[in-house]
């Protein structure tokens, strides 16, 4: 209750004392959108008011600025590249796990680029590149990279699917777990487990991802299943608002469920009545005994 009443205050901030509570917007949804792709969530049944719109935030390519260019285009053996995302910083894992990614990284044949959060770089080799920032997108569509070392959020995974560069998950928080898991099950990645990471695991995830063709050829079957539809994410999104608008909400699209109380959706009711005639039957006949 009192987180509610504070991001009420600050719904009111934002957009006027006008606007409903919480909990009446949660309870009058309209249309929701979920940035994701069926597949990915393993077809669940939804209301038709629940419209994927997987990969809407893809955006069109842009400059890579030039020194990165450069460090990119001179990695003629390839390049691995190395985000825990906006959420993770990689400056507050346990540092013990870091200096065992420099030390398999620095004797890889291949260049590194991992995206940092702090000025103060851990330990300098001489092929791996600190940089605080990436154009995530643009680096995973360069010819030279060979593989994706990532905290598992969506939005870099489906970057990686749709750039077709195999991945390493080692999951931190929230979803990642759940992603890093899907790696497996479609066959595009390994998962890793941060607290069990040592050398040797390190080694052998980079050793099979670098040297199997398998990792790509899942990608692309599973790029060509995501990316096979008769629409763009942006243009059906837009198409459902005008619906929606168009008839008033739309309410005829909501479940039949959607505004019931918890008692109802757990069918309490049903549960009390048979609990009550289980222990009247068992009173009468304990009296009988």
């Amino acid at each position: 209750m009192e987180r509610e009443a504070k991001e009420n205050i600050l719904l009111e901030k934002l957009f006027g004392s006008d606007i409903p509570p919480l909990h009446e917007l949660a309870n009058n949804v309209n249309l929701l959108f979920l940035n994701v792709h069926p597949i990915w969530i393993d077809n669940q049944p939804v209301p038709p008011n629940v419209v994927f719109i997987g990969g809407i935030h893809k955006q069109p390519p842009e400059e890579i600025p030039t020194d990165l260019l450069y460090f990119l285009n001179a990695s003629t053996n390839g390049f691995v590249y190395i985000s825990f995302g906006t959420n993770v910083k990689p400056s507050l894992l346990p540092p013990e796990k870091i200096d065992i990614m420099i030390k398999v990284l620095s004797k890889l044949p291949y260049s590194v680029l991992w995206k940092w959060d702090k000025e103060g770089m851990p330990r300098q080799t001489n092929n791996i590149k600190y940089v605080p920032w990436v154009p995530q997108k643009d680096i995973l569509m360069h010819p030279n990279i060979k593989l994706f070392v990532t905290q598992c959020g969506l939005q870099s995974t489906e970057e990686a699917i749709n750039a077709l560069v195999p991945l390493i998950g080692i999951p931190v928080l929230g979803d990642q777990f759940y992603n890093a898991e899907k790696y497996v099950y479609h066959g595009i990645g390994i998962k890793l487990d941060l607290d069990y990471l040592s050398e040797e695991v390190f080694s052998g995830a980079l050793e099979t991802i670098l040297n199997s063709k398998s990792y790509r050829e899942n990608l692309i079957r599973l790029r060509k299943i995501m990316n096979d539809q008769p629409e763009s994410a942006l243009q059906r999104a837009i198409w459902w608002i005008d619906y929606t608008l168009r008839h008033g909400g739309a309410k005829h699209l909501r479940a039949r469920g959607a505004n019931i109380t918890w008692a109802q959706y757990l069918e309490l009711e049903l549960v009390f009545t048979v609990l009550s005639a289980v222990l009247i039957t068992y009173l009468i006949l304990g009296g009988f005994a």
